[in-house]
């Protein structure tokens, strides 16, 4: 599978643009609509333009569905993906003039239901309530798509994608493989971007009333 190093974090279900403008980049991007139509994200923080980034062996990326692409001049291209499903790189195939690795997909452990889906219950509204607030002011983070999966894995990583939380931390969450560690660590996340988000629909609010954020008199 062709590999996008970049510096920045894809979570299954998650909306991914992209500008083509490299020229390994362009060819990279051919091969993947020519084998499938997906390719490799892979979280490298010092990636950078024609700086050689290769991912580790067996670290962990996303697999990306190209859903459209828009040709522009010098072959570059604005391109649509989703994310699909997490995986571990395996082996390197080649790394000139871009990365072919071979990955293997990963998935959450198996771990006993009535706990686990206790959480995800007690989580769920707050989660909700988040990306409702994170659309609301139109971050570039919120998923589109308002049906949440019920499946408690596919909900914390979808979840986890619209936080707005550094990188690292996001690739900790992305790595995790166990759905209620990832729901226990993203609580304290939800929480706190559910708090700055509610305020700042408030101080909005004020301001289309009045011109401005504060309360205006009586």
């Amino acid at each position: 599978m062709a590999i996008f190093p970049l510096a920045t974090v894809l979570f299954p279900g998650a909306i991914l643009p992209l500008h083509i403008f490299e020229e390994r980049y362009k060819e990279m991007m051919r091969y993947a609509i020519e084998n499938g139509g997906i390719f490799g994200l892979s979280y490298r923080g010092d990636a950078a333009i024609g700086r050689e980034t290769p991912p580790e062996i067996e670290s962990v990326g996303c697999i990306a569905k190209i859903n459209a692409v828009v040709p522009l001049d010098d072959g570059r291209m604005n391109v649509i993906s989703t994310g699909l499903l997490r995986y571990r790189v395996v082996g390197l195939q080649r790394s000139t003039p871009f990365v072919v690795a071979r990955v293997e997909p990963l998935t959450d452990d198996l771990e006993p239901g009535a706990d686990l889906n206790r959480i995800f219950d007690d989580m769920a509204a707050t989660c909700r309530k988040f990306l409702e607030a994170a659309q609301a002011l139109d971050e570039a983070s919120a998923p589109i798509n308002q049906d949440l999966p019920d499946d408690a894995e596919a909900f914390s990583l979808l979840v986890c994608s619209a936080l707005p939380i550094d990188n690292d931390a996001k690739q900790a969450l992305l790595e995790t493989t166990s759905t209620r560690v990832r729901l226990t660590r993203m609580r304290q996340h939800v929480t706190a971007a559910l708090s700055e988000y509610s305020d700042r629909i408030i101080i909005q609010q004020r301001a289309k009333g009045n011109g401005h954020g504060k309360v205006g008199k009586q």
